[in-house]
């Protein structure tokens, strides 16, 4: 079955020499085989090993299962023949000789599973389980099938809008809008599917409006209740920072709301005031909502003691990993409603899983020959569409489907608020999300004043221009929170506060592609520090130097900081002499933290994308690697790019080459996953 250069015990070693596998990987294949009782004498030993190992692998890679039809026989273990030391002159170390099918076929000799639509607990005995042609371990098949079922469950739901007085409140909050020039007011569109569905999902674009959408959906569904008896509503998101910037959104909101219904002098005032009143405004993380156990992975709520609440609105959804999105689920209670919002192109999970992807996956309609996303089309049933048209006057029947019952719970926004249609950002971010190279060189070509590109540049004495030129715009971008805090120190009578500092430093960011090296994480940081000290902005003489950004990397549930949080080293406004960190938490009141307390930590001049989702910046510098390794480009995709581009408001910056930025576009992150095929097509 298989062509090696070596046996396969030694090959696992040899890959993790090469850090193809790690020590896990390799030692995850040799315990399963010891348990099924495989020595090299069997036949199927080599290839059982070489699978077990690849499972590992992919779980490693944010990958739910192993695809088999996927793994690519001739090279299994992606070496790079020519120049990796363990590969055969011309060919891959290792070969399968056999095709997938005879692959899923014998390894289906061990793992096979005959039903999962009614599987209730994990089955500790079989650690992995073949289902389709997929390879999972245990948990996440059981994770995987659980999410499904719930969200199907949910999605089936149907909720009674009897409300006679639905139709004009829908009208009050979304009057026409001349921008839309006649076409689908697609957040109108969005609120009705959540009022007649226990499940509502509203993706979108930056700027599309989701928390306008969401805010005027709680009122209106507050408005279905008595006064003595409104909905229990919970906001939640990822991470501390992305809550408390869903709860900015939302109390902004319910202010500009509560502005245009102060204007309104029909009969439905005093009830929609009354409801807008009646939504809550502060979010939290969902781990504090689910109630963390110290040194457990486990929560206070679960399926046997299930959260009190009647609606959960999930903001940045796209972060919600797969073992999270199983734990979230399994604590609603039996009648509870879950609206999830999130941009559907933004980066996956940091952990396995797409489960916003995977949602929103039987939305796409794909051109085969760019492999990447050209329209999206909504799926709604007739009698969905006819439900949106008698609440909202909008006609959907174009998008009516068959066999798509779970369409009816999504709706995508298209209209973006914040880019306008011929913005520069807007532009670039939608010529990346459709993975199109010559509409990406078209538009940096254009001279968009919000766009600025710094070529990686070498000079005669090998210092990278490119790099010097965005030091010195950083420089000038951080100055202003830094003369505050001088500010501070020389006139104390009048003085900045914290918050006024802290929302100064967020107006600008350098996001970077990678932590390590010198154009990542850990390097800008360095030139980032050196450069602002020989301006004479700071003092770097110790750890905690006045006005050092501090961005929290490991969870204190003590203290209340959580992995992502970011804060401030500023004077205590209370005793000047003394330093604390200061963090705005997802309420909007102010944390201070002694520094010598802080949890595992880092500076956060610059931060990774993928830390930087949930916010977003008046000002976004994004540096690319100068030569990629091998490594490098696996992380370097279209969606990065899209997120980088997508935390700007007004600016941004980019330090690359075009040979890199041009193949990360056309790189699209693929997670292995049944998900969506159990949500769409079963």
């Amino acid at each position: 079955m298989l062509t090696t250069t070596k046996p396969m015990a030694q090959l696992l070693k040899d890959w993790q020499q090469a850090k193809l596998i790690t020590p896990l990987d390799r030692h995850f294949a040799l315990e399963l085989a010891a348990i099924e009782g495989l020595s090299s004498d069997d036949a199927d030993y080599d290839l059982f090993l070489l699978i077990c190992a690849m499972l590992s692998q992919q779980l490693s890679n944010q990958h739910s299962c192993l695809l088999i039809s996927s793994i690519e026989l001739a090279n299994p273990m992606a070496e790079d023949i020519g120049h990796h030391p363990y590969a055969m002159a011309d060919n891959a170390s290792c070969q399968i000789t056999v095709t997938h099918q005879q692959v899923i076929d014998s390894i289906g000799k061990f793992y096979a599973v005959t039903t999962v639509s009614n599987i209730e607990t994990s089955d500790t005995d079989t650690p992995m389980i073949l289902d389709n042609g997929r390879l999972y371990l245990n948990k996440y098949f059981f994770f995987e099938t659980q999410v499904a079922n719930k969200l199907k469950q949910l999605s089936q739901t149907n909720i009674a809008t009897n409300n006679p007085q639905l139709p004009s409140y829908l009208t009050a909050l979304f009057p026409i809008q001349p921008e839309l020039n006649g076409q689908l007011n697609w957040q109108k569109i969005a609120t009705a599917t959540a009022l007649t569905k226990a499940l509502a999902v509203i993706t979108g674009g930056p700027g599309t409006g989701k928390t306008t959408t969401v805010t005027k959906l709680l009122l209106l569904l507050q408005t279905q209740q008595t006064e003595s008896a409104k909905l229990t509503i919970r906001l939640v998101a990822p991470t501390g920072k992305a809550a408390a910037r869903l709860s900015e959104s939302i109390k902004a909101s319910k202010n500009r709301l509560r502005s245009e219904l102060a204007q309104d002098n029909s009969a439905n005032q005093p009830v929609l005031l009354s409801a807008l009143a009646a939504i809550p405004e502060e979010a939290s993380t969902l781990h504090r909502l689910l109630g963390v156990i110290p040194h457990s992975h486990q929560f206070r709520h679960h399926k046997d003691n299930p959260l009190r609440l009647d609606l959960l609105v999930v903001d940045e959804a796209s972060m919600v990993d797969l073992p999270m999105m199983y734990k979230l689920l399994s604590a609603l209670p039996a009648q509870a409603r879950l609206i999830l919002l999130g941009d559907q192109d933004q980066l996956a999970s940091v952990e396995a899983g797409a489960v916003l992807a995977d949602i929103c996956a039987g939305l796409k309609n794909t051109d085969q020959d760019m492999q990447a996303i050209s329209t999206w089309r909504m799926h709604y049933s007739r009698q969905q569409a006819d439900t949106i048209k008698q609440l909202t006057q909008q006609d959907v029947s174009q998008f009516i489907s068959t066999n798509q019952p779970f369409g009816d719970s999504l709706c995508m926004l298209m209209h973006s608020h914040r880019f306008k249609g011929d913005a520069g950002i807007g532009m670039l971010a939608n010529a990346v999300n459709s993975s199109n190279v010559d509409n990406v060189r078209q538009v940096w070509r254009r001279g968009y004043a919000e766009l600025n590109w710094f070529e990686h540049q070498l000079n005669h004495q090998q210092d990278n221009l490119g790099k010097q030129q965005l030091l010195t715009l950083s420089v000038e971008a951080y100055q202003p929170y830094l003369a505050m805090i001088q500010a501070n120190q020389q006139d104390t009578q009048h003085s900045y506060s914290p918050q006024q500092i802290i929302e100064q430093y967020n107006q600008y960011r350098m996001l970077c592609a990678m932590r390590a090296g010198e154009y990542g994480v850990d390097g800008m940081n360095i030139a980032i520090t050196d450069s602002l000290r020989q301006a004479k902005l700071i003092e770097p003489k110790h750890e905690f130097y006045l006005g050092r950004p501090i961005i929290i990397q490991s969870n204190d549930y003590n203290l209340g900081l959580f992995n992502g949080d970011i804060g401030l080293v500023l004077q205590d406004e209370l005793n000047p002499s003394r330093l604390m960190t200061h963090f705005i938490k997802a309420d909007g009141s102010l944390l201070k933290v002694l520094p010598a307390r802080l949890p595992k930590h880092d500076t956060c001049f610059a931060m990774t994308v993928h830390k930087s989702q949930g916010s977003e910046f008046d000002k976004v510098s994004f540096v690319l690697p100068q030569r990629p390794s091998v490594a490098q480009w696996q992380l370097l995709t279209k969606e990065l790019v899209y997120t980088a581009i997508t935390r700007a408001k007004n600016h941004f910056y980019c330090l690359g080459s075009a040979q890199v930025f041009e193949r990360a576009v056309k790189q699209v992150t693929l997670r292995a996953s049944g998900l969506a095929q159990r949500l769409w097509h079963n």
